[in-house]
């Protein structure tokens, strides 16, 4: 389904990587203004070496512009191009990029073919594979949006080299998630690998990045449009999405809310299954290993409320006949989903997130 390849210094093998899936036509590249200078000039003299006569469209940086205000400067802009169905877009930046991006090759001419170039952790490991493409509403993320399945997947870890540490971090937490749901191993080399992998030295660099995409495409091929398997790669999202929406987008990032997120899961799966906490506490020194925050950082106490926190929860997609479907651990690499978890808990876990933790003077 998803052609993945990952390297390092590897972009000038764009043109010619599309080209091996079978891809012609011409290439819109979209991208940021973060990007443009840093990436985007190599990506385009791949495209235009490769003969696909690139196009370029440079979208303002940030989760501000995953709205239909930038789609509907993409649809303009292509048919400015005189874009045609056998031409390709291509993606190059994380999350907001190859979501607004793939929104538009989704929809504009009833679907071009979409590239991604995921120019971020958390887009190499996660929200570019899958085809899962969407735009945000102010009542909560990724309301909006397709399943539009990537033609090819083209990463370059390189690219991570001029991102902030912090960005860097936030990207981890889904490798974090991938370990925690299927790949004990895993866990074991970002446990060991933590200090390295952070600094983005470390010589397995790369097949970590793989591994963890290997397994979401495994997902994905088995469940494209999320009827089941697919649910669980949602570990830490219900709370985390419902925490990125109650703050406002920005105040945390995407794999800092995860990982608070994910915590709640863990808190919940003990109180209700009864989870080892051994688990929970090797989940807890993981993202902490990865500078992660556990909890809602102090700065951003008072922030929101429970009630904000719960109302945000009810617009999330697995939301079936109004009852959350909880992705919990059953164990490392052991999940299940559970619709039956009591709203009281709920609160009380998120409570426990969002409140300075007990004894302290907050």
């Amino acid at each position: 389904m998803n052609s993945y390849r990952v390297g390092d210094r590897v972009m000038h093998m764009l043109g010619p990587e599309m080209r091996s899936v079978g891809l012609n036509g011409r290439a819109f590249l979209i991208t940021d203004e973060n990007l443009h200078d840093s990436h985007g000039k190599d990506a385009l003299g791949s495209l235009a070496q490769a003969e696909f006569r690139p196009e370029l469209l440079v979208l303002p940086a940030g989760e501000p512009t995953k709205s239909f205000e930038a789609a509907q400067r993409i649809y303009e802009w292509l048919a400015d191009q005189h874009a045609e169905r056998s031409d390709n877009i291509v993606a190059l930046g994380g999350g907001v990029v190859g979501d607004v991006a793939g929104f538009a090759a989704a929809t504009y001419l009833r679907g071009l073919s979409l590239v991604q170039v995921p120019t971020t952790l958390l887009a190499m490991v996660d929200s570019a594979i899958g085809g899962k493409v969407a735009v945000n509403l102010s009542r909560g993320k990724n309301l909006v949006g397709a399943f539009h399945q990537p033609r090819l997947i083209f990463a370059d870890v390189n690219t991570l080299r001029s991102l902030p540490q912090r960005d860097i971090s936030s990207g981890w937490a889904e490798a974090i998630k991938c370990a925690m749901i299927f790949d004990p191993e895993l866990l074991r080399i970002l446990t060991r690998e933590s200090n390295a992998l952070l600094a983005l030295t470390s010589d397995r660099l790369v097949e970590v990045i793989e591994r963890c995409a290997r397994h979401k495409i495994s997902v994905v091929e088995q469940d494209e449009k999320e009827a089941g398997l697919r649910m669980v790669l949602n570990y830490g999202h219900t709370i985390g999405h419902a925490l990125e929406a109650a703050l406002g987008y920005g105040a945390l990032l995407h794999g800092e809310a995860v990982a608070i997120g994910m915590m709640g899961a863990a808190s919940i799966a003990v109180r209700t299954k009864g989870l080892d906490e051994q688990v929970v506490r090797r989940q807890r020194d993981t993202l902490t290993a990865f500078r992660l925050p556990t909890r809602l950082p102090t700065e951003l106490l008072g922030r929101t409320s429970v009630d904000e926190v719960l109302a945000s929860i009810t617009l999330d997609k697995k939301v079936r006949n109004r009852s959350v479907r909880w992705i919990l651990l059953d164990d490392l690499g052991k999940t299940r989903i559970d619709a039956g978890v009591p709203a009281e808990l709920v609160r009380q876990v998120v409570s426990e997130l969002i409140s300075p933790p007990a004894g302290s003077a907050g």
